[in-house]
């Protein structure tokens, strides 16, 4: 990576019947990084309406990202709803090195 970014920034609602255009989106910004040898940053607006959804897709961008050579990223921890989200799921373990993705935000 050439040490530039793309910054993706997610608005709410980020629910079911929100998420395919988030989904589009995030695939137009993954393949535009891809592209273009870009991280990919992930602004989400913790107290936008979300639901387990937003997750979902962030695990799947997470592995297509991988696949591509692509690193991304949250821009900052999770917070408000989406924290709340992510702990009714149980997608935050306890360990750090785990949980880093959606607890420590990575933007520079």
């Amino acid at each position: 990576m050439s040490g530039q970014m793309e910054i993706l920034h997610l608005r709410g609602p980020l629910t079911i019947k929100t998420i395919t255009n988030a989904r589009d989106i995030v695939q137009v910004y993954l393949q535009e990084s891809a592209s273009l040898s870009r991280s990919l940053i992930i602004d989400i607006d913790g107290n936008a309406d979300i639901d387990l959804t937003l997750p979902q897709l962030l695990l799947s961008a997470r592995h297509t990202a991988e696949r591509a050579g692509v690193t991304i990223a949250l821009n900052k921890p999770a917070d408000g709803n989406f924290l709340a989200v992510l702990q009714r799921a149980g997608l935050l373990c306890g360990d750090r090195q785990q949980d880093s993705f959606w607890l420590e935000g990575k933007a520079a």
